[in-house]
């Protein structure tokens, strides 16, 4: 009972070989920065961005081989899904709706004028 066990992750894969992947991750991302600024009087600009982008790539395309990443790349095609359902307003829609509200904050800011006036001409009735 008190032995370590490899526990399955969500998907049926192992837990501890998505923690492996995520670390890996991080230290190619971190590295390839980490090498942008080491290397900063021996190599060319291009090279060090080159590098730091390949860091990150890599990185990147280690990350989405895990459980999290795949569970991310399944996310990001539902929520592609559903902003095609979306159904956009039109120019004039969009016109009209932006004039309602510059028209109410018109009217909302002089309210609070208003009050404001109102109010500070009591204070300084009162203040003598």
């Amino acid at each position: 009972m008190n032995s370590k066990e490899e526990k399955p992750s969500p998907d049926g894969g192992n837990a501890t070989l998505d923690i492996v992947k995520l670390v890996v991750a991080a230290v190619l991302a971190i590295g390839s920065t980490v090498a942008f600024y080491w290397f900063a009087n021996q190599w060319p600009m291009w090279a060090r961005v080159l590098v730091v982008l390949a860091g990150l790539g890599s990185g990147i395309a280690v990350a989405l081989t895990s459980a999290p990443g795949i569970q991310f790349k399944k996310f990001l095609r539902d929520a592609q899904i559903e902003v095609r359902k979306v159904v956009w307003p039109t120019r004039q829609e969009t016109w009209q709706t932006t004039l309602i509200v510059a028209v109410a904050v018109l009217i909302i800011g002089i309210l609070i004028w208003i009050i404001d006036m109102i109010l500070s001409w009591v204070v300084r009735m009162m203040m003598g």
